[in-house]
C-alpha cells in the first residue's frame, strides 16, 4: 500500500476508500473538512483529482487519479423560507431536494427531472444549455453563494450578500469550471414558491421560422413561460403518432405557471404572438402530452437526437434551414425540434436518418457552424488566457480535473 493510500484511508476511513487500480482510488469524504484533507493530499502527491458527484455514472479516466464522490455529503444545511434561500451540501440531488421543498410549497424551479437527477454540485460545476428554464434562467443563475476546496486544501466561501455589494466574485468563476478551479462542497440556492396554477397550450404556425419569431416576440414582451417547444411536421408526427401538422407547418407547445393571473397573462402573450405570426390554436391535449413527458416521466418515442446545436435568437432559423438543406443534399432525411429558449438563444435538436451516418452528420455540423450555430458543448475560447492564468494561480500542480476544459 502506497504512502498516499495510507494517508487517504486515515483521512476518511477504510470503508470510504476503494482502490480501482495500481495508482487510482475512489474516495467518498463525509464532510468539507475531509474533502480539504484529501485534495490537499492529492496536491502534495501530485495525484489528479476527478470529481464524480454522487458516483452513479461510469467514469472513463485512466492513469493515476483520485475520483472524489460527494454521495455522503447530501444534507440540507439551512432553509430560509422568508428569503427563499436554501443551503445544501453538494452531494444532494435536485430530486431529493425537491422532496424536501415540495411539502412546504417550495421548488427549485421549472427544470426537467432528467436534469435534477444529478447532484447539485455537478449541476453547478457543469455549464450546459440543458440546465436552463425560460421562466427561471440557467441553473447556475440561482447560485447566490457557495463553498469550495482549492487545490492546496484551502476552503473558500463566497459570501451571500446583496447584489449591491462590490468586488470580484470567485463563485462566478467556479460555476461551470467543471472542478478545474476548485471542488464545490456546498451551495446556497435561490428557490421559488410552487406555482398556484399551470396552463398548457398548443398552436400551429405556418413554418418553423414563424414559430421561432412568435416565441421571441412573446419573450420580448416579457412573457416568462415555464416551457416552450417547437416541432417541425416530421418530428410532430413521430412524437404524437399522427400528422398533427403538414408541409412546412410547425407545432408550438407552451406551458405557463405562477399566480393564476400571471400565468394567464403569460399564456395570452404567447397566444397574441402566435396570432401576429399567422398561427392559430391547436388541440391542447398535444401540449398536455408534451408536458407529461417533460416533467412526469412518460417515455418520449423515437431515438435520441443525432445533433444538438445552440444558437443566438437571430441564428436559430438559419441553423434549422441550413442543416435541413445540407442533410437532404447529402441524401439523408432530417426532422427537428427547438427548445431550451431564453433571451440568449435556443437549442435545435436534429434527428438524421438514411444514408451513411458519419458523412451526413459531418455535413450537418458544417452547415450548422456556417450558419452561426455552436455544436452543443463547444466552448468559447476568447477568455482562455484569463482562465489559464486563474488556473495557474489556484492550481499550479494542475491536479484539479486536468484536461476537463481543454
Amino acid at each position: 500500500m502506497s504512502g498516499f493510500e495510507v494517508e487517504l484511508r486515515r483521512a476518511v476511513g477504510d470503508a470510504h476508500v476503494k482502490a480501482i487500480g495500481a495508482d487510482a482510488w475512489q474516495v467518498a469524504p463525509g464532510s468539507p473538512a475531509e474533502v480539504a484533507e484529501v485534495i490537499g493530499l492529492a496536491n502534495r502527491f501530485k495525484i489528479p483529482v476527478r470529481p464524480v458527484g454522487t458516483g452513479t455514472k461510469p467514469v472513463r479516466h485512466h492513469g493515476p487519479r483520485m475520483l472524489v464522490s460527494t454521495r455522503r455529503m447530501d444534507h440540507v444545511i439551512h432553509l430560509d423560507e422568508t428569503s427563499l434561500l436554501v443551503h445544501v451540501q453538494a452531494g444532494i440531488t435536485g430530486l431529493a431536494l425537491e422532496k424536501v421543498l415540495s411539502p412546504r410549497g417550495l421548488s427549485i424551479g421549472d427544470y426537467s427531472p432528467s436534469i435534477l437527477g444529478s447532484s447539485l454540485g455537478g449541476l453547478v460545476a457543469v455549464r450546459t444549455p440543458g440546465k436552463s428554464s425560460v421562466r427561471h434562467g440557467f441553473f447556475e443563475d440561482a447560485v447566490v453563494g457557495l463553498s469550495a476546496v482549492l487545490a492546496d486544501g484551502r476552503t473558500v466561501h463566497t459570501r451571500v450578500a446583496p447584489r449591491r455589494a462590490t468586488g470580484p466574485d470567485l463563485g462566478r468563476a467556479l460555476c461551470g469550471s467543471e472542478g478545474t478551479l476548485g471542488f464545490i462542497t456546498s451551495v446556497v440556492l435561490r428557490i421559488h414558491r410552487r406555482p398556484e396554477t399551470r396552463f398548457v397550450s398548443a398552436y400551429i404556425l405556418p413554418s418553423v421560422d414563424a414559430a421561432v419569431r412568435a416565441v421571441y416576440l412573446a419573450l420580448h414582451e416579457e412573457a416568462a413561460p415555464a416551457g416552450l417547444r417547437i416541432y417541425d411536421a416530421a418530428e410532430a408526427e413521430l412524437h404524437f403518432g399522427a400528422p398533427v401538422v403538414t408541409g412546412d407547418d410547425a407545432l408550438l407547445v407552451a406551458g405557463t405557471a405562477g399566480p393564476t393571473d400571471l400565468a394567464a397573462c403569460d399564456r395570452d402573450l404567447v397566444a397574441s404572438a402566435v396570432t401576429a405570426e399567422g398561427g392559430r390554436a391547436a388541440d391542447n391535449r398535444l401540449a398536455e402530452i408534451w408536458w407529461r413527458r417533460l416533467h412526469h416521466g412518460e417515455p418520449t418515442p423515437g431515438p435520441a437526437p443525432t445533433l444538438q446545436v445552440t444558437a443566438t435568437p437571430g441564428k436559430v432559423r438559419p441553423v434549422y434551414q441550413e442543416v435541413r438543406a445540407a442533410v437532404v443534399a447529402a441524401g439523408g432525411k432530417v426532422r427537428a425540434h427547438v427548445s431550451r429558449f431564453d433571451a440568449d438563444g435556443a437549442v435545435v435538436f436534429f434527428t438524421i436518418t438514411g444514408g451513411s451516418p458519419d458523412p451526413l452528420r459531418e455535413a450537418a455540423e458544417r452547415a450548422a457552424q456556417a450558419a452561426g450555430g455552436w455544436l452543443l458543448g463547444a466552448r468559447a475560447a476568447r477568455m482562455d488566457s484569463y482562465f489559464a492564468a486563474l488556473k495557474a494561480a489556484l492550481d499550479p500542480n494542475n491536479v484539479m480535473n486536468p484536461g476537463a476544459l481543454a
